[in-house]
């Protein structure tokens, strides 16, 4: 089964698309900041989080929590998929419902290999994976250029790494970034 987590009006054929804002019309209608969720532990192979999790839990405590109930309802091995806005971008900080920045570092340090091989190599760098109680594994991180940047790379006057370096630095490169994460049980 498929899980299609705060989908506003991208309802998707095959998946279970669950929103709280009811005039989407989502097959089940639910605030994922209200834990425990109503969905089965272990139940999805794949979610889907296409700009939601940015709007999630103001408070450290109602982000864990929405991470722990990720976590539960993605079957071992499943794929959980989040679309972010990236942070050096109009778009992030245009809409004041976004309530939590991410850089794809975030999401590494839901890894418990990665929170213990810091651990052991004294790195400062929070153990969240161990803090929240989770374990998820990033596969893939993907940047998604702002539409004056694709042009600059269609055209052969940057190349994508290009692109890449100069997003490290200047607001306005990197729309939004992707993240393919597999869950450890």
């Amino acid at each position: 089964m498929k899980l299609n987590l705060g989908c506003g009006f991208d309802k998707r054929e095959g998946w279970l698309n669950v929103d709280h804002y009811a005039p989407c019309q989502p097959d089940r209608l639910m605030d994922i900041e209200a834990v425990p969720w109503d969905l089965p532990t272990d139940g999805f192979e794949h979610v889907l989080m296409r700009h939601v999790l940015e709007h999630v839990g103001a408070d450290f405590a109602t982000f864990a929590a929405v991470l722990r109930e990720l976590h539960r309802v993605t079957a071992p091995g499943g794929a959980v998929e989040l679309h972010l806005p990236h942070v050096r971008h109009d778009t992030f900080w245009t809409d004041p419902t976004h309530v939590r920045a991410f850089t794809p570092q975030t999401f590494y340090m839901l890894s418990r290999r990665l929170n213990r091989e810091w651990a052991q190599n004294r790195a400062n760098i929070t153990q969240l994976a161990e803090i929240v109680g989770v374990d998820f594994e990033v596969e893939r991180v993907l940047n998604v250029f702002d539409d004056r940047w694709v042009e600059k790379i269609r055209s052969g006057e940057l190349t994508r790494e290009q692109a890449q370096e100069i997003g490290k630095e200047r607001w306005n490169v990197v729309r939004e970034f992707q993240v393919l994460m597999r869950v450890v049980k």
